[in-house]
């Protein structure tokens, strides 16, 4: 069977596809990736052949500044998915990505494509040529709204291969894999939606453990902090750095690339300051987990149990933030909950509450409940 994966670049695109594409790579299946140059060394080293696709990142950024940067402005922090879902993967990056696809399909010839949640291109390019698709998501469903807006940023990209515009833009046409367990934010609205078990892949298989990292949270509890890849500079750093110097525990925090350690001037004595670190080596040995809710780092570190404290930036942060606020397992903080004061409050109640440690716990039991990826191994076989 050959299996074509399509995604848009950014790590927190292409790992959730990780763990599936491997499953069938095992079993034995031809696997091509298709994603943004930018992105093919990367998929590359994680063991899979890949080709260019689609626009790169920058492009698409500085696009969607042009295009929508004032709009985006004049509107709250969580009004802000609105525009930016389909105006930057839709209007911007999907037509691009559906140029480059259709020569893609044509010599690989795919029995069944896998995409990410928001790679819009591939569906009706697939729906076309009559393979079967399935999405992968990374978070929570999308709302009803968000999926209108989805599929009319696309409808001319189905025109163009013949079509009607999905209603769904494409995304539950076959097979939704859904990575959260019931009762964890709203359940996506489709009878094509499969649960899959979201497992954590950090990027760096193989890497050896720092000698450090095992003195992380042996003798006091550990904190893990993350901004992720794409958001560390708009993080609060100055407040969070200030809180946690005033908390009894070590303190990891990784800025990613973008953030200079030495703009933050000298670290407390029990904070630590690393550009990355592989996610797993810290959260197996971490007490409370601090982050912008991204998926990746939140899904992660639910799975293990861990308590949270949640400090959403943009997108889909929000709706994890609350999900897993309401499951009892977080502490999500507004933005004008964001002082030293408000920050040390938070960590210091998650470091010492029962009730956020048993929802987490419980809230593990979930995710590890849920299908392991090469259990749809069957179910894309059957797809195609």
């Amino acid at each position: 069977m050959r299996v074509l994966v399509t995604s848009t670049p950014g790590s927190g695109h292409i790992h959730p596809l990780v763990p599936l594409a491997t499953e069938l790579q095992a079993a034995g299946h031809e696997v091509l990736w298709a994603t943004a140059e930018e992105a093919c060394a990367q998929v590359e080293r994680y063991g899979f052949r890949v080709t260019p696709a689609g626009m790169p990142g920058d492009e698409r950024r500085r696009t969607f500044a042009e295009r929508a940067g004032a709009q985006l402005g004049a509107l709250g922090v969580r009004e802000r998915r609105a525009v930016m879902l389909p105006v930057m993967f839709g209007e911007i990056t999907a037509p691009a990505m559906q140029r480059d696809l259709v020569s893609v399909f044509d010599s690989f010839q795919p029995d069944v494509v896998i995409h990410d949640l928001v790679e819009f291109a591939a569906p009706p390019v697939a729906a076309a040529r009559g393979i079967p698709h399935a999405t992968v998501a990374f978070g929570c469903a999308l709302s009803s709204t968000l999926i209108a807006l989805a599929a009319s940023s696309v409808a001319d990209l189905w025109a163009n291969e013949g079509l009607a515009p999905s209603p769904s833009a494409g995304l539950y046409d076959h097979l939704y894999l859904h990575p959260l367990p019931v009762g964890f934010g709203e359940p996506p609205a489709t009878q094509t939606a499969m649960s899959i078990q979201p497992m954590h892949f950090d990027g760096a298989p193989g890497s050896d453990v720092p000698p450090w990292v095992l003195d992380f949270g042996r003798d006091r509890a550990g904190v893990y902090v993350t901004f992720g890849t794409e958001m560390a500079q708009l993080a609060p750093w100055p407040a969070v750095i200030e809180a946690l110097s005033l908390v009894d525990a070590d303190v990891v925090v990784t800025l990613g690339s973008q953030v200079d350690p030495d703009s933050l001037g000298s670290a407390p004595r029990n904070v630590r300051l690393e550009r990355y670190v592989p996610q797993s080596f810290l959260l197996d040995r971490a007490s409370v987990v601090a982050s912008h809710a991204g998926s990746g780092t939140l899904f992660a570190s639910a799975a293990r149990g861990i308590p949270q404290l949640c400090i959403p930036i943009a997108a889909d942060q929000w709706d994890n933030a609350d999900a897993l606020r309401d499951a009892g397992a977080a502490i999500s903080l507004e933005l004008d909950q964001r002082s030293t004061d408000d920050i040390y409050t938070a960590m210091t109640t998650l470091l010492d509450s029962r009730p956020h440690s048993s929802a987490a716990l419980t809230l593990a039991d979930a995710f590890s409940a849920l299908p392991h990826p090469r259990h749809h191994v069957g179910t894309i076989e059957a797809l195609a």
